[in-house]
């Protein structure tokens, strides 16, 4: 392999999970025709594949709500926020839902956008890939704040 430009492009996290699944389904016919490739290609793909589905990754949701046509979409509703490449491939990969979250993902936010800006960035997110369900461990966290409250009271 020869790399004929270095960094010409970004992936995001879903377009690296679309390509291994693709090359996934083809080793699996290639097995049937005994050619194999490189010998851990597949263990690599599979681990590769089983970390993106695992939560607490955007790609874990079921049905994955990231499509080409989503990618797309999100690019061009956050294009008037004046992001740098980084920072929308890492919304993209992080999909955030709170102020937090965001601040990790944009550099300098806080100078360089204000409040309403980042909770339209926010909506615009959770609209176009929709919205991350709340985890299990999470709403027994919050349950047991909650008890704990009660019983200082």
């Amino acid at each position: 392999m020869k790399i004929l430009e270095a960094q010409n492009a970004l992936l995001s996290n879903y377009e690296v999970y679309q390509f291994l699944a693709e090359r996934q389904e083809r080793l699996g016919k290639q097995k049937q025709n005994r050619r194999r490739g490189p010998g851990n290609l597949e263990t690599l793909i599979h681990e590769l594949l089983q970390y993106f589905r695992s939560p607490p990754g955007p790609l874990s949701q079921q049905p994955v709500t990231y499509s080409a046509d989503a990618v797309t979409k999100l690019v061009e509703r956050l294009r008037g926020f004046d992001l740098a490449k980084g920072e929308l491939i890492m919304i993209l990969n992080m999909r955030p839902q709170t102020p937090a979250q965001l601040h990790a993902c944009i550099e300098e936010v806080e100078g360089r956008l204000n409040e309403d800006e980042q909770s339209q960035i926010l909506d615009i997110v959770a609209e176009v890939l929709g919205q991350f369900p709340v985890e299990e461990a999470a709403e027994g966290d919050e349950m047991m704040v909650e008890g704990e409250e009660e019983e200082a009271a």
